[in-house]
C-alpha cells in the first residue's frame, strides 16, 4: 500500500484541512492580491508575511503534462498523468489529471478540481471539465 508521508506544517495545515473538506484554497497576498503556490512563509519575491488562504475556483487549463508509464515505486498504478495546471486565479499547480484516458489529455484542456483519498490524505487532482 502506498504511503504518502504528508505531514502538514504550520504553513500548509489550512491547505490540507480544506482539501479534506473538498475545498481548494490558495495563498494570496493581502497587499497585492497575488495568488501563489506552494505556500511559503513570505510572499514570493518579497519579505512580506501578510498573506492568507482564499477559496479557489478550482478551474484551470493544462499548460504542460507528461504521461508516466514507468512507476517510481511498485505501489503506483501506471500510466498516470502529471501536469501543470494554470488555475484561473493566476497560480500554477503541479497535479494529476484523472477521470480520462491519458491519451485524451492535451495542452489547453480545461479542467476542474476533484479529490482523491489515499490512505488518510485527501489530494486535490484535476479532471477534464467535459467528464463531470
Amino acid at each position: 500500500m502506498r504511503r504518502l508521508g504528508i505531514t502538514p506544517s504550520v504553513i500548509s495545515a489550512e491547505f490540507w484541512k480544506a482539501a479534506d473538506e473538498h475545498r481548494l484554497v490558495v495563498p494570496r497576498c493581502n497587499r497585492t492580491g497575488t495568488h501563489f503556490f506552494p505556500p511559503e512563509r513570505c510572499v514570493p519575491g518579497t519579505l512580506s508575511t501578510d498573506w492568507s488562504y482564499v477559496e479557489s475556483s478550482g478551474m484551470g487549463t493544462v499548460t504542460t503534462f507528461t504521461v508516466v508509464h514507468r512507476a517510481p515505486a511498485a505501489d503506483f498504478d501506471v500510466p498516470y498523468v502529471l501536469a501543470v495546471v494554470a488555475v484561473d486565479e493566476g497560480w500554477n499547480y503541479l497535479t494529476n489529471i484523472v477521470g480520462c484516458d491519458p491519451d485524451a489529455v492535451s495542452i489547453g484542456m480545461r479542467v476542474t478540481v476533484t479529490y482523491e483519498r489515499i490512505d488518510d490524505v485527501t489530494l486535490p487532482a484535476f479532471k477534464p471539465i467535459d467528464n463531470p
